[in-house]
């Protein structure tokens, strides 16, 4: 973990990339009987800003879609609206001074959240505004976002268990999440549910934290060190960690089929909601303060990335991924463009070594942009597919109530950070497992009531139900290769994801699409890939910025023949190269001189291999891009040898990379009609055997 952080920390100095997105409210439940959009069929945004990717000075509050009018103030605040619910960010840490400055102007801060130099002050008069972007150190006037909620077929859709279908899932490779800590941050976890049972390490009650709630003052305030349990008054937060760590027992002690990704995983309750998702209505006035108990509860989980929990082995210390299956809606025309606080904390956390997954919304085909948390530049933002309730993936279609990307632009020159969706994974019609709530035959409330006899039982759909299915891959990963940053862990989903859809924006990447991302998750390439990554010395620091893919490959028999192209995101890429076995590194030929160029400036490669100097073995080939701050996540495949005397030689993809995207002849036609294929490319048969 601190490995993690460490290497997270190590990535920004390098790059010095300018990184820095809505979800929704509607109900679950009802999203079932949605019509699914195909691909393509809705009409498409604005197109990122694509003017080259240049070195700024500006800082984000400079260049936020936010305040066009770089007054210091969000623009959705401008109005006549006589309160408003108002946080300050300042351009270094806040300081005892600034307190005592606000509470001799009568404001009393609520939250102060230090990853994003922040004090949330509750609810204040418009006409201070002003005022307020004027204190020495304030950069932005922000205001809050109102908090939305957004769940058998799903795990072995996702490839994390074998199926008949799928016969060769991640668990297969000894991974099932075990020594890896979620922090589930939502409406608490009904941790006594038997699919859920042992798994609590530690937790925190946000909701508690906020200044008005009276059950809180009544009990004295909750503890802070992670030795409280919440409970789930709402269901939302119980079925999202069964979709991402269940482990399938019944109440009876019976082994069901309803897993989540990573059933071995542990939980971290962070509880920033509850009965009526907006905290409990008894409790709350205004549900803006809930937007307090968000920024508190991901305050928490960075101040305790690395805490050592009370009574647990070293190896559950701390937190590794976290999980949020909500939204914070944004005020502006358009979404969030991720400079907003609630984005920007996602982000810190990111860099400080956590893994996100983030719900992308459930605003469908005709969303206008995405809210905060789901804009966030370093997170993973997951779309939603509908499965049919089948695990064959063939008949998957996008979601109909799955928000589409791109992002809103942030004006940093970097369109390659509005591209959200990241990926996507089933989210239609998935059972649930049942929290003790109010609503049934069982009540939290009531003395000796729990959810230690509850099932799964139900069905709900959303983004919020794809997001957790992703959260157990992202487990299994971490278990593969505790060294992976959380960056890289990003890169390989993406790299390693079933693509569907044809290219957006193929002028700036040629495999991303508006409504599934990169595409499916696929947790068993993920997790080969991760493994590769874990027994190579190779892959210390990865520069994720660097691209490599393959466009077609021909099996001549004895020699393999194989074309590529390669770009930087941000940078130069200064060589492609490849190596067999554990040999030597070598460079690839190029199709043209200028490999170098400018960021998001494809240039072709290609590489034959002479099969006869692998004799009989089957060995690793990998390729990879080479800059100045590291190497890509690289492809890996497995070659067989060619038998010099006439033997039959074939060519055996167990590619960790890219998967039927690589294959798929949509893609390179696509490619060819933008300024990715420089080279001219030409369709060629792939004649590669492919085993899944």
């Amino acid at each position: 973990m601190h490995n993690r952080a460490l290497m997270a920390k190590l990535l920004v100095l390098l790059l010095a990339l300018p990184l820095s997105g809505s979800l929704i409210s509607e109900d679950e439940n009802s999203m079932e009987d949605k019509v699914s959009v195909p691909s393509g069929g809705s009409e498409i945004g604005d197109v990122p800003h694509r003017d080259p990717i240049i070195e700024s000075d500006q800082m984000w509050w400079d260049r936020t879609s936010l305040d066009l009018n770089r007054n210091g103030i969000h623009d959705s605040l401008e109005s006549d609206d006589p309160m408003q619910w108002v946080g300050l960010s300042y351009s270094r840490s806040v300081q005892p001074n600034d307190v005592m400055l606000l509470k001799s102007l009568g404001l009393e801060p609520k939250v102060h959240v230090p990853a994003v130099d922040a004090l949330l002050l509750g609810q204040i008069e418009t006409e201070l505004l002003d005022d307020l972007s004027s204190l020495e150190g304030v950069v932005m006037v922000e205001e809050y976002g109102k908090l939305r909620f957004f769940g058998d077929i799903q795990t072995p859709a996702t490839k994390a268990s074998s199926s008949e279908v799928y016969p060769h899932g991640a668990w297969d490779l000894g991974v099932t999440g075990h020594g890896v800590n979620i922090a589930l941050t939502d409406t608490g976890v009904d941790s006594e549910h038997p699919g859920l049972s042992g798994k609590h390490i530690a937790g925190y009650d946000a909701v508690c934290f906020v200044h008005s709630d009276p059950m809180c003052i009544l009990a004295g305030g909750r503890q802070t060190d992670g030795s409280f349990d919440p409970d789930d008054g709402n269901q939302h937060g119980t079925a999202c960690m069964g979709m991402a760590a269940a482990t399938g027992i019944g109440p009876d002690g019976e082994q069901t089929g309803f897993y989540g990704s990573a059933p071995n995983a542990t939980l971290i309750d962070v509880r920033i909601g509850t009965d009526v998702g907006a905290g409990p209505f008894e409790n709350y006035l205004l549900e803006q303060e809930f937007y307090e108990s968000a920024m508190n509860g991901l305050q928490w989980i960075i101040d305790n990335k690395d805490t050592p929990w009370q009574g647990v082995d070293e190896s559950l210390h701390g937190i590794d991924i976290i999980s949020l299956s909500w939204g914070i809606t944004s005020h502006e025309g358009g979404g969030s463009d991720g400079q907003d606080m609630h984005s920007r904390i996602l982000d810190e956390a990111t860099l400080a070594g956590v893994t996100v997954s983030v719900a992308a919304g459930n605003d469908g085909p005709d969303n206008d942009g995405f809210s905060g948390m789901g804009s966030s530049s370093l997170s993973i933002t997951v779309g939603s597919t509908d499965d049919q309730n089948t695990i064959e993936r063939s008949d998957d279609t996008i979601a109909g109530y799955s928000s589409r990307g791109p992002r809103k632009d942030n004006g940093d020159n970097n369109p390659v950070n509005e591209l959200k969706p990241d990926v996507s994974a089933p989210g239609t019609n998935i059972i649930q497992a049942e929290g003790c709530v109010s609503s049934g035959g069982c009540n939290n409330n009531l003395p000796g009531q729990d959810a230690s006899s509850n099932s799964y039982t139900g069905r709900g759909s959303g983004t919020s139900y794809a997001t957790p299915a992703v959260t157990g891959v992202i487990a299994l990963m971490i278990e593969a290769n505790p060294l992976l940053d959380p960056l890289t862990i990003r890169e390989i989903l993406k790299m390693t994801a079933e693509r569907r859809g044809d290219p957006t924006y193929p002028d700036i990447d040629p495999y991303w699409n508006r409504d599934f991302g990169w595409g499916i998750v696929d947790a068993r390439k993920a997790v080969e890939l991760a493994l590769h990554m874990a027994n190579s010395s190779e892959y210390g620091l990865v520069d994720w910025t660097k691209q490599a893919h393959i466009l077609n490959s021909t099996d001549q028999g004895a020699k393999l023949l194989l074309r590529g192209h390669s770009w930087a995101i941000e940078g130069q890429v200064s060589r492609v190269e490849y190596r067999i076995g554990d040999g030597d590194w070598k460079e690839v030929a190029y199709e043209q001189d200028n490999i170098g160029g400018s960021a998001l400036t494809p240039f072709n490669w290609s590489l034959t291999i002479d099969k006869t100097r692998i004799g009989s073995t089957v060995q690793n080939l990998e390729i990879r891009a080479v800059g100045d701050a590291g190497a890509s996540v690289p492809i890996v495949m497995s070659v067989q040898g060619h038998d010099d005397e006439g033997g039959q030689s074939n060519l055996v993809f167990t590619i960790s990379v890219l998967a039927a995207t690589l294959l798929a002849s949509v893609v390179a036609i696509s490619v060819v009609k933008s300024r990715f294929d420089r080279g001219q490319i030409e369709e060629s048969a792939i004649m590669a055997e492919i085993v899944e």
